[in-house]
């Protein structure tokens, strides 16, 4: 059953209103409707008392939390699965690392190479040698973590 079912049917006096639901409020001694109800694209609840009660007083008057009127979550969130997540985004970041230290050196490599064959490197060859050194740097804090 959707969260909107599952609210709805617990409410008294339920009649469609525009984009929503207007019902007797649970959480106080109602005549006329004055609990809105609204879902979100995102399949989120809201409800609004114009009385002035709490979407917590609301749903806990019908035997319901807060969290019911949310859609649920996709990921598991037990620590495990979590520890699990982080060490996949390590391991990830350790790939991507490696991968960067790999093309950078080749880059080193060529211009090391040039330089003992007797070439003269260009400013814009020297400068990218720079910026090579940097994201090395920045590799081996990444791998050292």
């Amino acid at each position: 059953m959707s969260a909107i079912d599952t609210l709805l049917v617990r409410l008294d006096k339920v009649r469609r209103c525009g984009r929503g639901w207007i019902a007797l409020c649970p959480a106080h001694k109602d005549r006329s409707a004055s609990l809105s109800v609204t879902e979100t694209d995102g399949q989120k609840l809201l409800v609004h008392c114009f009385a002035g009660c709490t979407a917590a007083d609301i749903v806990a008057a019908v035997g319901l939390t807060l969290g019911d009127l949310f859609p649920e979550r996709i990921a598991d969130q037990s620590p495990l699965a979590r520890a699990q997540r982080r060490e996949a985004a390590r391991q990830s970041g350790l790939t991507a690392a490696l991968g960067e230290l790999s093309r950078e050196s080749t880059i080193v490599e060529i211009a090391a190479e040039s330089i003992r064959r007797g070439s003269k490197l260009e400013p814009e060859d020297v400068e990218r040698v720079h910026v090579a050194a940097q994201r090395i740097q920045d590799a081996r804090k990444v791998l050292s973590l």
